[in-house]
C-alpha cells in the first residue's frame, strides 16, 4: 500500500474512519499495523482503532514463521499503543525456536509471560494459548505469578498444547468453558486444572494425540473429571499409531452427575469409568478401532469387550444415543460372551450404525431394552467383504451373524411409542427386506418411515415397489424414499 496511487492522492486516507476501520477488519493484525507508515492520519487512526479493538490475535504464522524478533517487537508495539484497556479475546500462537547451543528461549519466555499478564490485567474474557518451545512435545511450564488473581475475568480458556502452571483453588472463578489439547500432559496439573480451578465450569473439551507414557512404557495417564457443575463434555482422542494394535492403558474417570451432553470420539480404546448421569440428554459415542479391524482380526479381548459395556452402562440414562460403526462392531462381537445390554429406560432417540461385520444383530436387543423409544435411525456401512462367505480370519458366517434375528416377543416400544424410523445407505439386500418387513409389521403407532438407498448399491432383491406392498401395523404410516 502506498501513499500515491498512479500519481494521485492517497484516497484511502481520505475516507471516513468508520470506512477505514471496515477495510482493515479484513486483514490480520500484522497488516493494518503496517499502515501506520503511510501518513499521520493512519497513525492517528490506528491508535484510535487499537483502543476500540475487542479481539487481539497474535499468530507467528502471519510472519511466515520466521523473524521471531520482529514478531515479538510487533506484539510489544501493539500492547504499548493500546494500553491497559479491557478486551474480550486474546489469542497467542507462538512456536519459540530453541537450540541446545543457545539460550534464546530463556530470553524470549519472560516477554511471553508479560503478554499473558497483560491480557489478564485487561480483564480478558476468552484466552487462547498455543505456545511451543522447540520441537519437543513437552509441557510448557509457566513461572509463578503468570496466572494469578487477575484471572477473575476469564470465562473461556483454550490451551492448545500441554502447559503447567500453579493452580490454586478457584484460580478462574468465572471460567465456564475450557478446551485443552493433550499430547504428553502433566497429569497432576491436568487434574488440578479440571477439578479445582473453577467452581462454575460447564463446558469441557479434551482433544489430543496422546504419545506413549513418559515414564513407564506400560503405564498410562489417569484423567480424573470430578466436576458437578459440568453440562457438556467432549473427548476426542486420535491414535498416534498408523494402525490399531491394542487398547491403550489410559483411563478416564468421569463423575459429572449433572452432565447433559457427552461426546466420546476415541481411536485409542481408552478405558472409561462413568458414574451415574441421571440427566444425560445426548450421548454420542465412537470408541475403538474401525470395524475393518474386527473383520481382519476376528477377535475382541475380554478387556476390550468390558470397556465397551462399561461405556454403555454409563450412558444408560441418556434420552438420545448415537453409536457409530466401530463401537457397534465391538458390541456385536462381544455380545454373546459379555452381554447383555443394559436397559435404557429414558431413551427416546437412537441412531445406530449397522456395521459391515455384524449387521442387524444388535437392533432387536436395543429395541427390547428401550421401552420408551420414539425415533430410530439406522445407517448402514459399505460392505467390506462378501457377507455370504466366511471370512478367512474367522468372522461368523452370514446367516448366523449378519441377518435380522426376529425377537421372540415384539418390543413394547413398537406397540406404544415408536413413531419415526429412518434407514439410510441401504444396499437393497435380503437382510434389509427382513428388517423392514418386521419393523413395518410390528410398529403399531409408526407415522413415518424414511428409506434411503446408497448411490453405490447395485440392483438387488429389494426395491421401493416391494416395500410399498409390505403389511403395516400402523394405518397412518407414510413411506418416504429419498
Amino acid at each position: 500500500m502506498s501513499r500515491k496511487l498512479g500519481g494521485g492522492d492517497d484516497r484511502i486516507s481520505q475516507l471516513p474512519e468508520e470506512v477505514m476501520g471496515h477495510i482493515v477488519s479484513f486483514l490480520n493484525m500484522k497488516e493494518p499495523v503496517g499502515t501506520r507508515v503511510l501518513s499521520k492520519k493512519w497513525i492517528s487512526f490506528w491508535t484510535n482503532h487499537l483502543l476500540q479493538l475487542q479481539s487481539l490475535d497474535f499468530d507467528i504464522a502471519h510472519f511466515n514463521g520466521r523473524n521471531q524478533a520482529l514478531f515479538m517487537d510487533y506484539v510489544d508495539l501493539v500492547l504499548r499503543l493500546r494500553g491497559p484497556i479491557d478486551i474480550e479475546i486474546f489469542s497467542l500462537k507462538y512456536n519459540i525456536e530453541f537450540r541446545s547451543e543457545n539460550h534464546q528461549a530463556l530470553q524470549i519466555f519472560p516477554r511471553v509471560c508479560h503478554w499473558i499478564r497483560y491480557a489478564n490485567i485487561c480483564n480478558v474474557k476468552k484466552l487462547e494459548l498455543h505456545i511451543q518451545i522447540g520441537r519437543q512435545w513437552r509441557p510448557v511450564r509457566f513461572p509463578a505469578g503468570v496466572f494469578s488473581s487477575c484471572c477473575s475475568s476469564i470465562v473461556e480458556l483454550k490451551l492448545e498444547n500441554d502447559f503447567v502452571f500453579d493452580v490454586p483453588p478457584t484460580l478462574f472463578p468465572c471460567l465456564k468453558v475450557l478446551h485443552v489439547y493433550v499430547r504428553r500432559p502433566n497429569i497432576n496439573f491436568f487434574n488440578r486444572l479440571i477439578n479445582s480451578s473453577s467452581p462454575v465450569l460447564e463446558n469441557l473439551s479434551i482433544n489430543g494425540r496422546l504419545l506413549p507414557f513418559a515414564f513407564d512404557i506400560w503405564g498410562g495417564y489417569s484423567f480424573e473429571i470430578f466436576v458437578p457443575t459440568l453440562r457438556i463434555l467432549r473427548i476426542n482422542l486420535i491414535s498416534s499409531e498408523e494402525y490399531f494394535e491394542s487398547c491403550s492403558n489410559h483411563l478416564f474417570i468421569i463423575h459429572t452427575p449433572n452432565l447433559e451432553f457427552l461426546t466420546i470420539q476415541d481411536e485409542i480404546f481408552a478405558s472409561y469409568e462413568i458414574s451415574e448421569i441421571p440427566y444425560l440428554v445426548e450421548a454420542n459415542v465412537c470408541i475403538g478401532p474401525h470395524s475393518s479391524y474386527i473383520i481382519n482380526n476376528g477377535e475382541i479381548s475380554e478387556q476390550e469387550a468390558d470397556r465397551v459395556m462399561q461405556v454403555l452402562q454409563g450412558i444408560r440414562h441418556a434420552r438420545s444415543v448415537i453409536l457409530w460403526e466401530n463401537i457397534t462392531a465391538a458390541i456385536g462381537h462381544a455380545f454373546d460372551d459379555y452381554g447383555p445390554l443394559p436397559m435404557f429406560p429414558t431413551l427416546h432417540r437412537l441412531k445406530l450404525c449397522i456395521d459391515n461385520c455384524y449387521g442387524w444383530k444388535l437392533l432387536p436387543h436395543f429395541l427390547s431394552n428401550s421401552p420408551n423409544l420414539e425415533f430410530l435411525e439406522m445407517e448402514k456401512q459399505p460392505a467390506a467383504f462378501n457377507i455370504e462367505e466366511e471370512d478367512e480370519a474367522g468372522v461368523v458366517p452370514y446367516m448366523d451373524s449378519y441377518d435380522w434375528d426376529e425377537p421372540e416377543a415384539a418390543p413394547s416400544c413398537l406397540g406404544q411409542y415408536l413413531k419415526e424410523i429412518k434407514l439410510a445407505s441401504l444396499w437393497r439386500s435380503g437382510d434389509e427386506e427382513q428388517a423392514i418387513r418386521y419393523l413395518l409389521g410390528n410398529s403399531m403407532v409408526l407415522e413415518i418411515m424414511t428409506i434411503n438407498f446408497s448411490e453405490d448399491a447395485v440392483e438387488g432383491v429389494l426395491d421401493e415397489y416391494m416395500i410399498e406392498e409390505f403389511p403395516r401395523a400402523s394405518h397412518n404410516c407414510e413411506l418416504i424414499f429419498e
